[in-house]
Order: structure tokens, then sequence, then C-alpha cells
């Protein structure tokens, strides 16, 4: 007994539970939203990778992601930007570089003047079956592990 008023707690609960599979089947229905990610990493040979934001909006569709490469106050005058260096990452192991974007501007091979940067947009080519988990950078981080962001 509540208060004044018998309750039956089995329909409570009954209640509740249906409220949560509704809730489940929303949040697993909507659309992904692109991840804001924006923390810029320093490269093993000085230079700063950025990407702001990934994508994914189903299993099917291609991963875009927002990247930016700036060179190092040092960097020698062979250095690039390279759109190739960004890879998404599969939980199979695999890997694919991007093909360009659909979006504007796309992150082009440009060559980099010690400090200036270089920003677009990559996309990569997703097919059934293949779950993205990651966009790895090329170059180790300054601190010798692997540069990536996770794609959610």
């Amino acid at each position: 007994m509540l208060g004044k008023f018998p309750v039956d707690l089995t329909i409570v609960k009954s209640a509740a539970f249906r409220s949560l599979a509704a809730v489940i089947i929303l949040v697993c229905n909507a659309p992904a939203q692109a991840q804001h990610l924006g923390e810029k990493r320093t490269t093993s040979s000085g230079h700063v990778v950025t990407v702001y934001s990934i994508s994914w909006p189903t299993p099917l569709s291609s991963v875009s992601a927002d990247v930016e490469v700036c060179a190092g106050e040092n960097a020698p005058p062979s250095s690039f930007a390279f759109p190739s260096f960004f890879q998404v990452h599969f939980a199979d192991g695999g890997n694919i570089a991007s093909y360009g974007s659909k979006k504007q501007p796309t992150l082009e091979r440009i060559p980099l003047k010690p400090g200036q940067c270089a920003r677009g947009w990559l996309d990569f080519a997703v097919t059934s079956g293949q779950t993205a988990v990651s966009i790895r950078y090329h170059e180790v981080g300054a601190d010798k592990k692997p540069i990536e962001w996770s794609v959610k």
C-alpha cells in the first residue's frame, strides 16, 4: 500500500520497463550525430593534426570527417598535407583511405610551409558488414602512440 491507495508493484515495474524500452528504441533508431572533437594531436615530426568532427549517419553510409593538418614551426620544405595519411580502421582489422569528399572544402594534397595549415573534409567508404571504429593518422604522436579518434 502506497499512502492511502493500494498499488500493484507488478504494474508499476511493467510500466517502467515499457518506458525504458521505448527510450532505448528511440535512441538506437536515431541517426548518429557528428562528434565535435577538436583535440589537436602533435606528431613525432612536430606537425599538428586535428579531427574536428566525425559523422557516420548509418552503418551503410560513408564516414565523413572534418580534418586539419598544420606544419610544425620547424617543418622541412617537403612537408605536405596528404589526405591518404588519414584512414578509417574497422573492427575486423582492415582499413581504408579516403576517396575525397562530397562536402566542401575537401582536404587536398598541398605543400605546407612552417606554421601553415590545411583543413577540409574527407569521406571514407564503408561496405556492408564493416564497422568503423576509428580514424587514424599514419604518423605516431610525439608520445610514440598511434594518433586516432573514435568513430561512434
